[in-house]
């Protein structure tokens, strides 16, 4: 299931790295999935938990995953016999 993330900060800054949110906002960033939640642990009191964790894509990304997408569905609608 797919869960929709308002953010209540800009996360273009972060485009390329993973964040660790809490309460919709960015706590923590890093290069890696586990380099963000390890900063996130050390930021965060031991009563908060962290909601997600997220890769925030590039625009190089996203453009790579719309040309992945597009040419999924032109197989869909027309499949070769």
């Amino acid at each position: 299931m797919t869960k929709n993330i308002l953010f209540t900060q800009n996360v273009k800054r972060y485009q390329g790295e993973y964040i660790a949110v809490v309460k919709n906002r960015v706590v923590a960033s890093g290069k890696s999935a586990k380099e963000a939640v390890q900063l996130a642990k050390k930021i965060l009191s031991p009563q908060k938990k962290i909601e997600g964790i997220y890769y925030v894509p590039q625009k190089k990304d996203l453009l790579t995953a719309l040309c992945v997408f597009h040419s999924f569905v032109q197989r869909l609608v027309s499949p070769s016999s």
